[in-house]
């Protein structure tokens, strides 16, 4: 159960429109005929762009049959609309991790507006970029277009040489390369990336999920298992959930102390859903697996812990003092009533939580020093500091910290 990817790229002699079809100043043709056979196929979605490369819009809505193939578009313009749009800021606005985060938020939105259509025929797509400006720019001039479907993500990443193309110019080959994409998915163009205006670079990357991914994406599968770990709905395991991006030390020594206080074997677990932020794409999904290793491990589609103590029953969850701190917000219930309600099922299907400390503007903080609805206390045990301390995160280690 592993996925396919791919990854090529170009320099300045590749890019994914002909040469000959996209010339290096505006006023470029398309393929004769390409959205027109785009507008064809069965496949609709929804476009989610920043800003640059918005000009695909357009593109697809001039030509006639723009209805079949496009729900919705939108322009997450300023950063309070982009963080609205992804349900939290982005750790930066213009990376391929933000494009396929949009593109994962876009395929949603398709599939709660075309609920009559196929899903594996659903796409979405997300295009931020960095382009020229009034102000000359520090960092690189750059563009990422991302796709979702059912069945594959597509990430392709334009740089552009600094002062040889103008914002028209770079916002016209952003454009042209997202339709591309698309088109692609569609199966009606093939990306050539041996034909690449001077000036860019170009390079791609896809991952083709297994069915089991798909299944966990459209809700059709709950969980899988990996690395032999015990099957879902066995009893007395102690699950430590977590997004490991990445794993580092102190998980490793989470799952020790774990095992240790439960006597229970320990099974990572990655929801590829949250209920904060879009669902993990499959780049992710893959990258994240695969720092996981070959340890005991189940992928699964359940955000919450009412979901998680489903697949297993009377469960141990090692957590956290930001998890258990975070389950006990309010935000995340309708009222005080359906809170309470939701650690009194967890009570009743004999789970607790084991609870270990972070660190906390300079000092530990553990079980003892957390603020909880009184329903949610009773269902935690603490390890103290004198068993576990780890300062490390993976916030700090993704930061370069």
């Amino acid at each position: 159960m592993w996925p396919q990817r791919n990854l090529s790229s170009a320099g300045n002699s590749g890019f994914p429109i002909d040469e000959a079809t996209l010339p290096p100043t505006i006023g470029g043709m398309m393929q004769p005929g390409l959205i027109e056979r785009l507008h064809a196929t069965p496949w609709r979605g929804v476009l989610t762009i920043t800003g640059g490369g918005s000009g695909a819009i357009p593109k697809l809505l001039t030509v006639p049959g723009a209805s079949a193939t496009v729900l919705e578009a939108t322009v997450p313009y300023c950063k309070a609309s982009l963080a609205d749009w992804l349900g939290a800021a982005p750790a930066r606005a213009c990376d391929e991790q933000t494009a396929r985060q949009m593109a994962m938020r876009a395929f949603e939105r398709a599939r709660l507006l075309a609920t009559d259509a196929n899903p594996r025929e659903l796409f979405g797509l997300g295009c931020t970029a960095s382009l020229a400006s009034t102000r000359p720019k520090r960092g690189e001039h750059r563009a990422h277009v991302a796709v979702q479907t059912a069945t594959e993500t597509r990430v392709l990443t334009l740089h552009f040489e600094k002062g040889r193309r103008t914002r028209i110019e770079e916002e016209e080959a952003t454009a042209h390369a997202a339709v591309a994409l698309l088109a692609q998915t569609a199966g009606v163009h093939t990306l050539d990336l041996t034909k690449t205006p001077g000036g860019i670079e170009a390079t791609i990357e896809n991952v083709l999920a297994p069915a089991e991914w798909t299944g966990l994406l459209l809700n059709e599968w709950a969980a899988v298992t990996l690395h032999g770990s015990p099957a879902v709905g066995a009893a007395g395991l102690c699950l430590f959930p977590g997004s490991f991006n990445p794993p580092h030390a102190g998980h490793a020594e989470i799952a020790r102390i774990a095992a240790e206080r439960t006597g229970r074997p320990v099974v990572l677990e990655l929801s590829i859903a949250n209920v904060d932020k879009p669902p993990l794409d499959f780049v992710e999904i893959s990258r994240r697996l695969a720092a996981i290793g070959e340890r005991p491990a189940w992928l699964t589609n359940t955000p919450t812990f009412i979901e998680k103590a489903g697949l297993a029953p009377g469960a141990v969850f090692a957590v956290g003092a930001d998890t258990i701190h975070r389950i006990g917000q309010d935000r995340y219930y309708s009222n005080n009533t359906a809170r309470d309600a939701a650690f009194e099922r967890l009570a009743a299907q004999g789970c607790r939580f084991l609870v270990f400390g972070r660190r906390k503007d300079d000092r530990f903080e553990g079980l003892e020093d957390l603020s909880m609805p009184p329903k949610l206390r009773q269902l935690c045990d603490g390890v103290t500091e004198s068993e576990f301390r780890s300062d490390i995160s993976s916030t700090d280690l993704r930061d370069g910290l």
